[in-house]
Parts: structure tokens; C-alpha cells; sequence
């Protein structure tokens, strides 16, 4: 993952805990401050693990580091699917789209309703979607690439030479 992917991903978990009741707000500010860092830095983090560098992020903490490493390393992080999880179904998957984070994948389920897949290609059609705040024609390109399904397997034929 690149610097940019990892720090949408510290600014989603950010986003989510501080939607949650009872969140510590130094934990918060922990993956905001460590999102904009990666941000800023030049050389990519993932580098650094590959190479048994530290991160090279002030201020970081031992489990914000292994998080972070995991991420580079792994391209996953099992904490920040148990948070997607806890959001209601229709979030939790439009959250997984690049570039929509939770508070616009609320504004979308809270002006839209229920965002099945089904429900979202008929409001992209009719021009509802790109009426929430916050989504215009290149989020709503990308909630559709997202909702696309994927392109079948071409089976290779072999040619018979004459």
C-alpha cells in the first residue's frame, strides 16, 4: 500500500471511533496525527518494513507501529475490519469504495435510505446521489466502478495451425 492509502485508512478508524460514544480522544488524535505524518513523509512506509526500518514517525506508539507495519506489509488490518463491521451494513460497504470515508457513506445512507447495490445504480440514474453532499460525478463513477461486477474470465482458445 502507498503512504496516501494507509493514511485514508488511519483517517477512516479516526472517522469511526470518533462516531462511537465513549471514544478516547487521544486515541483519536493518535491516527489523525500519524495519518497526516505518513502523509508528509517521502520515502514509502512500506519500504521501511520490507527493510526492518522504523517507520520513522514521531510521536507513534508501539500499537499504532505494529497497526501501521501491518498495513504496509499485509495490505490489511483485521482491527480496522472490526470496525467496518460495526457500522450499519449499507456504511460498511460503501466505506470499503476508495475515496468515500465514513461520514459520506452516512450523509449517502441518511439522504438515500437503504444503499443496496441495486438501490444505488437506480439513484446514480435518476441524479439523486450526486445530491448528497459531498459525492459529485467522480465519487459517483467510483461507488459504480465499485458496484460493477467483475469481468468474467475469456477463456483462451488454442488455434489449429493448417
Amino acid at each position: 500500500m502507498t503512504n496516501r492509502e494507509i493514511a485514508a485508512v488511519l483517517f477512516n478508524i479516526s472517522a469511526i471511533l470518533r462516531a462511537q460514544e465513549g471514544s478516547n480522544p487521544y486515541r483519536i488524535r493518535a491516527y489523525t496525527r500519524a495519518a497526516r505524518a505518513l502523509l508528509r513523509m517521502r520515502q514509502p512506509v512500506s519500504e521501511r518494513v520490507a527493510a526492518g526500518k522504523p517507520l520513522g514517525i514521531p510521536r507513534l506508539g508501539k500499537s499504532l507501529t505494529a497497526k501501521i507495519s501491518a498495513l504496509a506489509a499485509e495490505d490489511s488490518l483485521p482491527f480496522y475490519d472490526e470496525l467496518i463491521d460495526t457500522l450499519p451494513e449499507d456504511e460498511g460497504r460503501l466505506v470499503r469504495v476508495p475515496g468515500i470515508g465514513p461520514t459520506i457513506a452516512a450523509r449517502i445512507h441518511k439522504d438515500l435510505g437503504p444503499t443496496d447495490p441495486d438501490s444505488l445504480r437506480r439513484a446514480a440514474d435518476d441524479g439523486r446521489l450526486t445530491r448528497v453532499w459531498g459525492v459529485g460525478k467522480r465519487r459517483q463513477a467510483a461507488i459504480l466502478d465499485a458496484l460493477a461486477p467483475a469481468p468474467a474470465p475469456v477463456a483462451v482458445t488454442q488455434l489449429q495451425m493448417f
